[in-house]
């Protein structure tokens, strides 16, 4: 695994699409402590990130892991600038049919959402970055991400203000929902 104290993401070469999402795997790794959840707690600092998208939009947004010791722990985060419902922003974790009709964020909708992304043709590169590894067979590489997956850890940032709901998510709202300012997260009309 990188070194805690680099301060740079080995995952970084995998560029995410969208701003925002860039934007939060950047202070996941230089500046976690922008993060706030409702017990004012931080996101751990990680050491490296990777989108984990199955395709350009559906799927993990961020697939992380953390500097915990003595275990190092997967992250899988979900980041959302929520829609515009009336004078307030709503992230809505809606049901996903790839997921069996489980709500996005739900640990039925996680494991469908990682199997499909470990069907990614650079998945075995993305993944050997992750975990700072080279040279493993692929049945090696997704062995260390099912060991990690098993006690993973889900979270969801969206920017201040922003209300997320969701049904049967297994997400505890007030421990796994962090919110950060940042102006660009709001959408260009509301600016």
């Amino acid at each position: 695994m990188p070194s805690i104290h680099a301060l740079n993401d080995p995952g970084e070469a995998w560029i995410s699409g969208d701003r925002m999402e860039a934007y939060v795997r950047y202070c996941l790794v230089k500046n976690p402590g922008i993060f706030q959840n409702h017990f004012s707690e931080s996101l751990p600092r990680m050491v490296a990130t990777i989108p984990g998208q199955y395709d350009s939009q559906r799927g993990i947004d961020v697939i992380a892991v953390d500097g915990h010791r003595p275990r190092r722990r997967l992250w899988l985060i979900e980041i959302s600038r929520g829609s515009k419902m009336g004078a307030a922003s709503v992230k809505e974790l809606l049901n996903r049919k790839y997921a069996g009709n489980k709500a996005q964020m739900a640990l039925e909708w996680r494991r469908a959402a990682a199997d499909l992304f470990l069907t990614r043709s650079d998945s075995t590169r993305m993944l050997e970055t992750l975990f700072d590894v080279s040279g493993l067979e692929r049945e090696d590489l997704e062995q260390q991400f099912e060991d990690y997956f098993e006690s993973h850890r889900a979270a969801v940032v969206v920017p201040a203000g922003c209300h997320v709901t969701g049904s049967n998510t297994g997400l505890q709202f007030a421990e796994d929902i962090y919110t950060f300012n940042w102006r660009f997260a709001r959408r260009p009309e509301e600016r």
